[in-house]
């Protein structure tokens, strides 16, 4: 199992029973491993306690994903640890977070989870078979909490000296791609933050889904700053989301797109006699 820090803090800890043990893939003080990911091993021994406390945690929050390998822990996290820095087409690094449940939904392909805003994969076969290569099968928890697994046939992979070695070197496009997955968890992250009683009127469980809806809407009409993302949804979610539909709002939309207007000047313009939207969702 690849446990993950950052988005439980009683992580690998919680997991770590009688017979388990973690390796961190990154390396670092105490402060690093605090939120670092760690490879941690589920045998038969723990393998019940560890399925209930994922069954109560994981598929609420995206705190851990499994795996399957026959390679030994250390060597396994050695290898993993090898694919975290990644080379951008400006020669710059960064780190590749694979550990994160929807980055390698994208990164790998998911071809039964619909919902993911990107579906990927965004790695070539040669890089997804270098990363995966001494992976058997390895899942996730979705949006939706259902489990999930990656597209991947471990067979598929023919002469191992001919891998890519790390570090994987994306390009401009697959860079494009890792950006674009992570559009709308930054407008909902936004509007949480600055506007979190608009959020008050849908589910937690729909509220993704919500607002990728809305950026779609909203680049219909040449909407793209985080911004006016972010705006565009608020007024949805203040609104009702078929706003855009108002005749009187559908005409200044329109001037929008044609870039006549900006979206700040449609929002010191939106029409006041539009109703809020005052019932709350259940």
């Amino acid at each position: 199992m690849l446990a993950d820090p950052a988005q439980d803090k009683s992580l690998p800890d919680a997991l770590l029973f009688e017979s388990a043990n973690a390796v961190c893939l990154l390396d670092g003080g105490a402060d690093v491993r605090a939120v670092a990911p760690h490879l941690t091993r589920i045998d038969a021994a723990n393998y019940l306690h560890a399925g209930a406390w994922l069954d109560r945690h994981a598929a609420n929050v995206p705190c851990a994903t499994l795996l399957i390998s026959t390679m030994p822990l250390e060597a396994l996290a050695a290898h993993l640890s090898s694919f975290v820095d990644v080379v951008l087409p400006d020669h710059t690094i960064m780190a590749l977070a694979f550990w994160d449940s929807s980055i390698l939904a994208v990164l790998n392909g998911a071809r039964e989870d619909d919902t993911q805003h990107v579906r990927g994969p965004v790695l070539t076969n040669g890089q997804k078979q270098a990363l995966l290569a001494p992976v058997l099968e390895w899942w996730y928890w979705d949006r939706a909490g259902r489990l999930q697994s990656i597209d991947w046939n471990a067979n598929s992979i023919g002469d191992a000296s001919a891998l890519i070695p790390p570090p994987l070197q994306l390009n401009q496009h697959q860079v494009d791609e890792l950006v674009e997955a992570s559009v709308p968890d930054s407008v909902l992250y936004y509007i949480r933050l600055n506007m979190p009683g608009l959020l008050l009127r849908i589910p937690d469980s729909a509220q993704y889904a919500f607002v990728r809806s809305q950026i779609l809407n909203a680049r219909q009409y040449g909407l793209e700053g985080t911004g006016d993302l972010v705006n565009y949804c608020c007024i949805a979610l203040a609104y009702g989301n078929s706003f855009n539909t108002l005749p009187e709002v559908a005409a200044l939309l329109e001037q929008v797109k044609s870039k006549v207007l900006t979206f700040d000047d449609l929002m010191k313009n939106f029409p006041r006699d539009v109703p809020t939207v005052d019932v709350a969702h259940s």
